[in-house]
C-alpha cells in the first residue's frame, strides 16, 4: 500500500559509548532555575535513536542525594518523572546532555521529534513533558515512532 507507514518492531540498541550516555552525579544545587526537591510528578516516556539505533536513557538522570529534580530517571526505561510544568529541554540541562535542532547528545544532523505519533514542529527543547506523554527523538535515520507507551498502573 502506498503512503503506509514502516511497520514498528524493535530496534537494537547502540553498544558504544555515545549510545551508553551515563547520567551525571548532581549535588543537589541549582542547574539555574531548575531546583532539587520533593513531590508529585506525572510520567512520560522517551525513546532516543541515532543512525536507526536506541540511545539508552540511564536510570539517575536528575537524581541527588534526597531530592530530585523537575526530571528524573529513576530505571533505565525511558521513563521520566516530572514535576511542574517542564519542556524536554529542562530534562536535557539536568542531564548535562545537549539537544538542538541539529544535535541530539553528541550527534549531528537534523533531529526529528514526533509526540504520541505526530511531529512536533520547532525546537526540540520546547517539548513539553506532558502527562503520559510518548516522545520519541531521531537524527541520522528514520525509525517509525509509537504512538503511544503503555505505563504501568498506579505511575503518574
Amino acid at each position: 500500500m502506498i503512503g503506509s507507514p514502516p511497520p514498528v518492531h524493535p530496534w537494537p540498541n547502540g553498544t558504544g559509548p555515545r549510545d551508553q550516555p551515563p547520567a551525571l552525579r548532581r549535588d543537589g544545587r541549582p542547574i539555574g532555575t531548575l531546583r532539587c526537591a520533593s513531590g508529585r510528578t506525572v510520567v512520560v516516556h522517551l525513546e532516543l535513536f541515532a543512525n536507526r539505533r536506541v540511545i539508552v536513557v540511564p536510570r539517575g538522570i536528575g537524581v541527588a542525594r534526597g531530592c530530585t529534580y523537575p526530571a528524573a530517571t529513576t530505571e533505565p526505561t525511558g521513563v521520566v518523572h516530572v514535576r511542574g510544568r517542564r519542556t524536554l529541554g529542562d530534562l536535557f540541562r539536568i542531564w548535562g546532555r545537549r539537544l538542538g535542532a541539529q544535535r541530539l547528545l553528541s550527534f549531528t544532523g537534523r533531529v526529528s521529534v514526533f509526540v504520541d505519533g505526530r511531529r512536533f514542529a520547532g525546537d526540540p527543547r520546547r517539548v513539553p513533558l506532558d502527562r503520559h506523554a510518548s516522545i520519541v527523538v531521531e537524527t541520522r535515520g528514520y525509525v517509525a515512532p509509537h504512538p503511544s507507551y503503555l505505563f504501568p498502573k498506579g505511575v503518574g
